[in-house]
């Protein structure tokens, strides 16, 4: 059973903020009793605070690649698919030995997505549903390159108009 120390609480401390375990998990990594953890996290300040600033970075780290997929389904993106096929060389004696027979990169443009400008739009308000009071929607500028997405705002534009006039 590991003893409690700072460079314990510091290792603790990393893995709760990668956010790849379960505090059952991060338990066993270190050696120590989940038990124990939840004592500790109850009468050591310094090893509460340490867990609570692990998960203000965590989710600090979560808001901000929500935000970077919300700019993404926004703006629109490019997505690119590699595919590499492989087969047995014929100029080798181990039939182990792979040549690559086929490299294919496909580069396909996504679209920005109606419904995620729908949401930017309105400020991130759902109207009376959610919670929420719809907001006076600001003046913005969108410029797009595909005829789809033109019609899809201003359609957009219509049903704003409509919801507001």
């Amino acid at each position: 059973m590991a003893k409690f120390n700072n460079t314990l609480v510091e290792k603790i401390r990393a893995l709760v903020e990668e956010d790849n375990y379960t505090i059952t998990e991060i338990c066993r990594i270190v050696g120590v009793s989940r038990k124990m953890f939840y004592e500790w996290k109850a009468t050591k300040p310094s090893f509460a605070e340490a867990l609570d600033e692990a998960i203000d970075a965590r989710e600090e780290k979560l808001k901000q690649k929500a935000r970077q997929s919300m700019r993404q389904k926004l703006e629109g993106h490019k997505q690119i698919e590699t595919k590499i096929t492989y087969v047995a060389s014929k100029d080798s004696d181990d039939p182990y030995t792979l040549v690559v027979k086929e490299y294919v990169v496909k580069e396909k443009y996504c679209v920005p997505e109606t419904s995620v400008i729908m949401h930017a739009l309105s400020g991130g308000h759902t109207g009376s549903k959610g919670g929420k009071q719809p907001q006076p929607v600001s003046p913005m500028m969108i410029t797009v390159d595909s005829e789809k997405t033109k019609r899809d705002l201003e359609r957009l534009q219509e049903r704003l108009s409509k919801k507001t006039g």
